[in-house]
């Protein structure tokens, strides 16, 4: 009535639900705890290894979060809120832009500008609050005439039927993954670098650096001691001969497979935050941030996994160690009730 009224000759335009998402777009879920996101989001970006990735958060506090954590373990990222200046924004946009940050945290309203062709992963680190949202989201990525992939994570019953709305919403299937082990991603790393090597040895030149192989030979080292300590300071192994930390060394700590789930006697009540444990353990031990998992504060007593083989190492040199100061105590945990 009201259209009839005030309107002369409007047009009808009319978006079918097969026409909301891209074709090009792959569309998988995993069943993550709000705990393990930071981990799993982590793991996903080191075995995919997206050029420019966006993730998606709800909420700004959540941005600021979840950008620090990343920054922590080791990863060039940068958030994006309405609470940012516009030229912040505009700043943090053109980092991305030029890949001098490769992860971008974004709430939907501040996104609604992003207008980048090489996205190639977009992280529903939250489930969107509206079916549309998640339309425009995963529009990000799949531009061009490109190929591009949207992961979704989903806590507990409540999310897996708001996936299900949208599912209906848009008219397309969205496929549950198993999260990625920690072999999983050493396993691809490994593949990716043997790979290069091959194309470095099929592509390049390699006269210029037969001198310098001259020179490590001459020091009665054989080429494949030289070609394996080159493997090493690639790749960042840690020393083969470094004594290994065996199924037997931990009983049952909570930890998922291949990690081990230390107490630290210091929680909320000393202002203790994630960005902290991660921080001291990292520089202390020299573990990439990357590598530390799950972290739960309560309010005198933290839990954080690390993965099994740095285990002891990690407790060794944090033994009285300090975390925001204070001195701690570190121990393998008690398997979970």
């Amino acid at each position: 009535r009201i259209t009839k009224e005030y309107q002369k000759n409007p047009e009808l335009v009319q978006v079918t639900h097969k026409q909301l998402t891209v074709p090009s777009i792959e569309q998988y879920y995993f069943e993550v705890p709000n705990a393990k996101k930071a981990e799993v989001l982590s793991r996903l970006i080191d075995l995919h290894n997206p050029k420019l990735s966006l993730v998606f958060c709800n909420t700004k506090k959540m941005v600021d979060e979840l950008v620090g954590q990343l920054q922590n373990r080791g990863y060039t990222a940068d958030g994006l809120h309405g609470d940012m200046t516009q030229a912040l924004r505009t700043r943090t946009m053109e980092k991305f832009k030029s890949g001098r940050i490769e992860i971008l945290v974004a709430t939907d309203v501040a996104a609604r500008g992003i207008d980048v062709d090489d996205i190639e992963i977009v992280f529903n680190y939250d489930v969107p609050q509206d079916e549309e949202y998640y339309v425009h989201r995963i529009g990000r990525t799949g531009r061009a005439g490109k190929a591009g992939v949207a992961f979704t994570f989903v806590s507990g019953r409540k999310q897996i039927y708001e996936l299900r709305d949208i599912q209906r919403y848009t008219n397309s299937k969205i496929t549950l993954k198993a999260v990625p082990s920690l072999s999983d991603v050493e396993e691809n790393k490994t593949n990716k670098f043997v790979q290069d090597v091959l194309n470095t040895l099929k592509n390049s030149d390699l006269e210029p650096y037969n001198k310098i192989v001259d020179q490590l030979l001459e020091q009665d080292y054989s080429s494949l001691d030289i070609a394996c300590a080159l493997i090493k300071m690639s790749m960042g192994k840690d020393d083969v001969d470094m004594p290994k930390v065996t199924n037997d060394d931990f009983e049952d700590t909570g930890a998922e497979s291949g990690m081990v789930r230390l107490f630290i006697n210091i929680g909320k009540s000393q202002k203790v935050t994630p960005r902290d444990v991660v921080g001291a353990i990292a520089g202390e031990t020299g573990l990439a941030g990357k590598m530390i998992g799950s972290i739960s504060i309560y309010d005198n007593y933290t839990f954080v996994e690390v993965p099994k083989e740095n285990a002891r190492e990690v407790m060794s040199i944090m033994q009285d160690g300090k975390i925001k100061g204070k001195k701690i105590s570190i121990e393998p945990a008690k398997a979970r009730s």
